[in-house]
């Protein structure tokens, strides 16, 4: 008892020290590209990491700042605090919002709570009640998920005789031993206030309307839009990679999407990948979501084998308009951690296969 005892104690020392390491340090490595969309708005990139950190929208207030997401872990919140504090702005962030409850969108409310004791978190009605149900079953499953990839990992390095690889492996594997460590003692913190469908937030220097308009990618999307500047946040409802419907709704979420495109924005601060110009790329996820649905519904009695033998990315067009096939698959390389060697590895067919099985799942879940 007292062993296990000291090792918790050392593993909250540890996690302390990282950190103050992360709120004082400015030569810590920064784990984000800020990027600045418009006068007082800016996008905070999440850099490829083995537990993957989504993007944070940063508006700025007169007297404080409003964060869309929280990130997967609550030391990626204290080295954003610290880069934000020396690019952005000094000024303390007041308003934290989860566009949805995901684990790497949500994990880190309690350290933006501890960095900024006045924060406020707010979420849809939706999003707060799956936060409020479920935040501890998923992070339980995140942690398992990531002890099974550390065995597989290790596995892959013991059998690779590429150098590069080896480095690869060997500093992923760390990586996701550090998230086990930071997130066994971890607790989850649920938003104070819930929005069902507008909520505005008047300031002299812009308006931020939140705004929930249907089923997408989760039950509980929401956006927030300044309509002074034209951007709006989209979280994953709207992202750069490809859509993931494993909590999705297929039926909707092109209908979702299609009512936000009436908003008058022109640069879209999405959960993952690069600030999107314009909304072409919110036409074409929506034409990718109902072509697939259209294509796996007629094709229900076959097998999921026979479909994706059928539903090859030359098959779908949707994802030979604008070139969006090849956006998505070069983004997931771009900003998701790639075995060296596979770099040149054409992986549009496996992501389309992924989307397959994610979207059977939400059929099934749908009935």
């Amino acid at each position: 008892m007292y062993k296990r005892q000291g090792a918790a104690l050392l593993e909250q020392a540890v996690f302390r020290a990282a950190q103050a390491r992360a709120q004082a340090n400015p030569g810590l490595p920064s784990l984000f590209d800020i990027k600045k969309v418009a006068d007082g708005i800016y996008a905070a990139i999440g850099r490829p990491t083995t537990l993957i950190n989504c993007n944070a929208a940063i508006f700025e207030m007169s007297d404080g700042l409003l964060v869309v997401d929280s990130h997967s872990k609550p030391s990626a919140v204290y080295s954003l605090a610290a880069q934000i504090k020396r690019e952005v702005s000094p000024k303390p962030v007041k308003y934290l919002v989860n566009s949805h409850f995901h684990w790497d969108h949500s994990q880190g409310n309690a350290a933006f709570k501890k960095a900024h004791p006045q924060v406020t978190i707010m979420s849809s009605v939706g999003t707060r009640h799956l936060l409020s149900e479920q935040a501890t079953l998923r992070l339980k499953g995140s942690l398992d998920e990531t002890s099974a990839s550390i065995e597989q990992m290790k596995d892959k390095l013991g059998k690779t005789s590429n150098a590069d690889d080896k480095k690869f492996y060997q500093a992923q594997i760390k990586e996701a031993q550090s998230y086990l460590a930071e997130m066994k003692s971890y607790t989850p913190e649920i938003p104070s206030i819930a929005v069902g469908r507008d909520l505005v937030l008047h300031d002299k220097m812009h308006d931020l309307h939140l705004a929930f308009r249907g089923r997408a990618h989760t039950a509980g999307d929401i956006s927030v839009f300044c309509p002074q500047k034209k951007v709006i946040a989209t979280g994953d409802m709207l992202h750069g990679f490809q859509p993931w419907f494993s909590d999705g709704y297929p039926h909707e979420w092109p209908k979702t999407l299609y009512t936000f495109a009436e908003l008058d924005f022109n640069q879209v601060i999405g959960g993952h990948a690069d600030v999107q110009q314009g909304k072409g790329r919110l036409y074409n996820m929506a034409g990718f979501i109902e072509e697939l649905l259209e294509k796996t519904t007629r094709s229900r009695f076959e097998s999921k084998e026979q479909l994706k033998r059928d539903l090859t990315p030359v098959v779908l067009k949707s994802l030979q308009r604008d070139g969006y096939g090849a956006f998505i698959a070069g983004n997931l390389k771009r900003y998701k951690p790639v075995v060296p060697s596979e770099k040149n590895v054409d992986n549009l067919p496996g992501l389309v296969e992924s989307c397959i099985d994610q979207i059977l799942i939400a059929l099934k879940r749908e009935g």
